[in-house]
């Protein structure tokens, strides 16, 4: 009698690889995807920080611009300059509810707190306001500026400002944390994928030992995957290029806000305390005799005056040197060491090219007098140094400086620290124009800091971005 067929079940050494494969695949998977929940989770708080960030400063601007507008309206009597105080005490409510909202959606307890005493100090500040413009309207000028100069005003002021900075320091750590957690789920979720990985190519082994076929599949299917990887590679590769060029882009666009910012106000803020400097000298001279005591309170005003014309000189200094663009970047880099070094009490060397550099391009100008500003304020902040020694060689087509000090010398891999901003910007800065830079410690102790740019003399010139003398 024939024995009938019984199929046989696969081998327990095929069945128990497949099984397994199947229920770690299976873990993997929930691991990958609670990788990706974090995550997401992680970007709604990153974006629910970064929103209260400008919630929070929008709510310190509109103050501000309620102060300006009053400020300005006392001191000319023009109604047009309440028109900016007026809109900012109304558009304060609407701002500061959504500052609240988003504080108790995405902040903590002591945040809240803290939004409280702000809200307490705003609305002290508005109400000093309020109250200075009526005494104004009242006919009662002189009791308006009298509760003006008792300093409350600037002291709500500075505590306002105090509870400001406090709150953005703990929104930064906030936002620095959720970056770290950030980099930690990309890890847990890049490890899932690495062990998915794994995983699956264990199970194509098997596959390839029960099926040519599905061998076949398995492997086309890997061929269609590295080549998403490559194409992946290459966006990014594009992306993080089209990133840099953003960044230059950036840098340009600020400097040319700054040049704009600085003919604005030399030109309309400078005339303004020109002409009010020139009014009361006149008043005065002619009240000297006649009002001794009107003629002090005057000769005070033009002291006054006197300070705010030396402040708008210094902030447009600040924004775009009148030197660079009218002596040339030597002067300008001379004029930068000697003013930060002298209020440092730094002694500081400076050698300079014999030839004029009047030809180089305003953009490499600011570039390497923006570099010589940070270098020097790293140096003030941090170097702990007693001299300071800046190169600055110029040929025909290249241009460079080196920077060194005496000081405790830049600490071990602080030029890559991703929280290195301004060692990043003078990076950035010089590889917009395919530059060389580099910073390290010097062997004699201290820090050495080497730029070196291609010069572009026929790519631009000066349009417009000079500042004349205030």
């Amino acid at each position: 009698m024939p024995i009938p067929f019984v199929p046989r079940s696969l081998p327990l050494k095929i069945v128990a690889p497949l099984l397994s494969g199947i229920v770690l695949s299976l873990v993997v998977m929930a691991y990958a995807a609670l990788g990706f929940n974090r995550l997401d989770m992680q970007n709604r708080a990153a974006s629910g920080n970064l929103a209260t960030q400008s919630a929070l400063i929008v709510v310190l601007l509109v103050v501000v611009d309620a102060e300006t507008g009053q400020r300005g309206y006392l001191l000319t009597g023009n109604p047009e300059y309440l028109e900016p105080y007026k809109a900012a005490t109304e558009r304060y409510q609407a701002s500061f509810r959504e500052l609240l909202r988003l504080v108790r959606s995405h902040g903590t307890m002591e945040q809240s707190d803290r939004l409280t005493r702000l809200n307490t100090l705003a609305g002290n500040k508005l109400f000093e306001l309020e109250s200075t413009i009526a005494l104004f309207d009242g006919g009662n000028r002189d009791a308006a500026l009298a509760v003006i100069n008792t300093g409350n005003g600037k002291r709500t002021m500075d505590a306002l400002r105090a509870e400001y900075e406090q709150l953005q320091l703990e929104l930064e750590r906030q936002v620095s944390t959720g970056v770290e957690r950030w980099n930690e789920d990309i890890e847990f979720a890049r490890l899932g994928m690495f062990m998915m990985t794994a995983f699956t190519v264990a199970l194509l082994v098997v596959v390839w030992i029960l099926s040519r076929r599905e061998i076949a599949s398995r492997e086309e299917q890997r061929r269609r995957v590295s080549g998403e990887r490559d194409r992946l590679d290459r966006e990014i590769r594009e992306r993080t290029a089209e990133l840099a060029e953003l960044s230059t882009h950036l840098h340009v666009i600020q400097e040319t806000e700054r040049a704009k910012l600085a003919r604005d106000i030399h030109d309309e803020l400078g005339s303004i305390l020109v002409s009010a400097k020139m009014d009361v000298a006149w008043v005065q001279d002619r009240i000297r005799r006649k009002d001794p005591e009107n003629s002090a309170k005057l000769e005070r005003a033009l002291g006054t005056l006197d300070d705010g014309v030396d402040i708008k000189r210094r902030i447009i200094e600040e924004l775009r040197p009148t030197l660079l663009d009218n002596l040339g970047l030597s002067a300008a880099l001379e004029w930068q060491l000697h003013e930060v070094c002298d209020k440092a009490k730094l002694d500081c060397q400076i050698s300079l090219p014999d030839g004029d550099d009047s030809g180089m391009p305003p953009s490499q100008s600011i570039a390497l007098y923006r570099i010589l500003q940070e270098a020097l304020t790293n140096v003030v902040k941090y170097a702990q140094a007693k001299n300071v020694t800046v190169n600055f060689e110029l040929t025909a087509d290249r241009a460079s400086l080196t920077i060194e000090d005496d000081g405790v010398g830049i600490p071990e891999r602080a030029s890559d620290h991703r929280l290195s901003h301004g060692i990043a910007g003078m990076r950035q800065r010089v590889r917009a124009f395919d530059g060389e830079f580099s910073i390290a410690r010097r062997p004699a102790g201290g820090t050495i800091i080497k730029v070196d740019l291609p010069l572009r003399r026929s790519e631009e010139k000066k349009t417009g971005t000079e500042i004349a003398p205030a």
